[in-house]
């Protein structure tokens, strides 16, 4: 079973998923699982930390974002969409009642003559209303370095999320070929050997197996049809292999995938025992 491309993934797991898609991921567990962490990122990112907000990156971000990965109108709109407006109704709320001047003055008594020199033309309105100003002011230069910390913050997350988008653009690879390695008589391993394409154009065997029952070291091998020409690709330990694949080795003349069991001799021909073995459906 081949796996899906890892910028397919990152697409399944911001909710872009076509039917044969979805049906590869009901299964096989390895595309599922890392889809499942794609997705705990994505959902990480769309929930606040604590009480106090963030403000959300520019819309252009999204729009970027959107634009690169060649995404569907479904998703177009941005996922850190606020509340406008929030401030602009808090600073209303504190403004204190009675902070108002009076709309009309009292009409003075009949035959008094009015007086300007009484009320300057520069006197305050109100005393409430100008300590009302200065305590909203205050306030506001109290929480300035809040707002920039915070907008650092938006601009970092920004940041570090475009750089994981491109991250999984750029390292994307496409499996050409795979197997499933069998054992051979007197081994009971099992394990897989896939051919990945990277986008420079260069080529990787990764190989995976479930044990090491070798009792020298395992050597991982390409081998032509004939059993008489064969090409080491490098030393295995553990359950996983990645060995770069020769520009000028043709996988048609050496499609055989062979791991062996290496005694410590010094002799850098195959042994003659090998552990595992498959043929790539090229």
């Amino acid at each position: 079973m081949q796996h899906l491309p890892s910028e397919t993934l990152a697409l399944n797991a911001l909710g872009e998923a076509s039917p044969e898609e979805t049906a590869h991921l009901e299964q096989c567990a390895q595309c599922s699982a890392e889809v499942a962490a794609m997705q705990r990122v994505v959902h990480a990112g769309r929930i606040p930390s604590g009480p106090d907000v963030l403000p959300r990156p520019p819309s252009s971000v999204w729009e970027g974002i959107h634009s690169s990965l060649g995404l569907s109108d479904a998703v177009r709109q941005d996922p850190f969409e606020s509340e406008p407006g929030r401030d602009d109704a808090a600073g209303l709320r504190d403004t204190p009642e009675g902070s108002r001047a009076p709309e009309h003055e009292a009409a003075p008594p009949a035959g008094t003559e009015r007086s300007d020199a009484a009320v300057p033309s520069d006197a305050p309105s109100s005393p409430v209303a100008l300590s009302a100003f200065r305590d909203r002011r205050n306030r506001r230069r109290t929480r300035l370095p809040q707002i920039l910390g915070a907008a650092a913050a938006a601009v970092v997350l920004a940041a570090a999320g475009t750089w994981g988008i491109s991250r999984i653009l750029t390292d994307r690879s496409e499996v050409v070929a795979a197997v499933d390695l069998a054992p051979l008589p007197a081994y009971e391993d099992t394990g897989r050997a896939e051919v990945d394409q990277r986008p420079d154009g260069a080529r990787e065997l990764v190989v995976t197996a479930t044990g090491s029952d070798a009792q020298g070291f395992r050597e991982v091998w390409l081998i032509a049809p004939d059993i008489t020409r064969m090409v080491s690709l490098g030393t295995m330990e553990g359950t996983e292999g990645r060995f770069t694949i020769p520009a000028n080795l043709d996988l048609d003349e050496y499609p055989i995938v062979d791991i062996s069991d290496e005694p410590f001799d010094g002799d850098p021909t195959h042994s003659g025992d090998s552990i595992l073995r498959g043929v790539l459906e090229l």
